[in-house]
C-alpha cells in the first residue's frame, strides 16, 4: 500500500464507494502533516457495526476539516453527461 502520510501543502481528493454509492470530495489542501491511515484506524474504533463503515467513509472529509487537517480548495466541478449524451452542468457539493 502506498504511504498515507499526508504532507502540508499537498492537494488531495477523497473518494469511496462504488457505482451509485461512489462519492468523491475535494479538492482539499493538506493544512498540516498527518497519517491518514492512523486517523482512519482511530475513527474506525468508534464504529460498532460493520454496516456503519460506509457512513464513516462519507464523514471522513468532514472530520478532517473539523480537526483542521485539511482545508477546502475552491474548485468548479463540471459534469459532462453520460450514456452517449452531453448534458453539461455544474455539480454542487454540500461542504
Amino acid at each position: 500500500m502506498p504511504s498515507m502520510v499526508m504532507k502540508a501543502g499537498e492537494v488531495i481528493c477523497i473518494a469511496s464507494g462504488i457505482y451509485e454509492g461512489y462519492d468523491r470530495t475535494g479538492p482539499f489542501i493538506v493544512a498540516q502533516d498527518f497519517d491518514l491511515e492512523a486517523f482512519i484506524d482511530k475513527a474506525k474504533a468508534t464504529v460498532e457495526e460493520p454496516w456503519e463503515i460506509s457512513g464513516l467513509m462519507y464523514e471522513i472529509p468532514r472530520m478532517l476539516l473539523g480537526q483542521g487537517l485539511i482545508t477546502k480548495m475552491p474548485c468548479r466541478s463540471i459534469y459532462l453527461g453520460a450514456i452517449g449524451d452531453f448534458e453539461l452542468g455544474e455539480e454542487k457539493e454540500d461542504f
